[in-house]
């Protein structure tokens, strides 16, 4: 299985972004939502979900592999396609999803196009049980950190990045903060 694509954004498009890596360029459909944290020319890792169809090969990807799973999931259930799953996860991060989902919200699912009253019925019924162990959420102080390198002037992708790799809850937030900008730093040449 294809599981990322780590390399340079070459074209970045709201429903797809092309990967140049090992002299090859990967187009990845990737949810709308996510195109505006991609800028064209840096580096990024897009988490992936390979489909094979009868005549076409389709790479989607996301920006982590939490919501990657999401997808793995949605595509699962009858009458959900990877275009389905895509366009559920270009209206809602996976936070408002699996809010949405918990409290059976029915009237924000109809919202997305193509999802009726027995289809949103079906999204509550079959990741009812499943969504507990897909959840991956990271604590205040990962969040808050992560804003105060945003403030300071990176990317939000290349700062979740370089958290993700060194992050320690038992960490106070000026020592994370310090380890972040030293990695930080060191890949932007400063």
């Amino acid at each position: 299985m294809l599981d990322f694509i780590k390399g340079k954004a070459v074209t970045v498009k709201p429903d797809r972004v092309v990967i140049q890596t090992g002299g090859l360029g990967y187009s990845v459909k990737i949810p709308v939502r996510i195109a505006r944290y991609i800028n064209t020319g840096e580096e990024i890792q897009i988490y992936t979900s390979l489909i094979l169809k009868e005549e076409l090969v389709e790479i989607y990807g996301f920006l982590d592999s939490s919501e990657r799973d999401l997808f793995q999931e949605l595509i699962k259930i009858s009458g959900i396609g990877p275009k389905m799953a895509i366009n559920i996860l270009s209206t809602y991060d996976k936070e408002t999803l699996y809010k949405t989902i918990e409290q059976q919200d029915i009237k924000s699912l109809s919202k997305i196009p193509g999802i009726g009253k027995k289809t949103a019925q079906r999204i509550f019924l079959e990741l009812k049980g499943v969504l507990p162990s897909l959840t991956y959420e990271k604590d205040q102080k990962y969040e808050d950190v992560l804003s105060a390198l945003v403030n300071l002037g990176y990317k939000r992708l290349q700062a979740k990045e370089v958290l993700d790799k060194i992050y320690d809850n038992e960490k106070d937030e000026a020592t994370i903060i310090r380890e972040s900008l030293s990695i930080l730093a060191g890949k932007d040449g400063k």
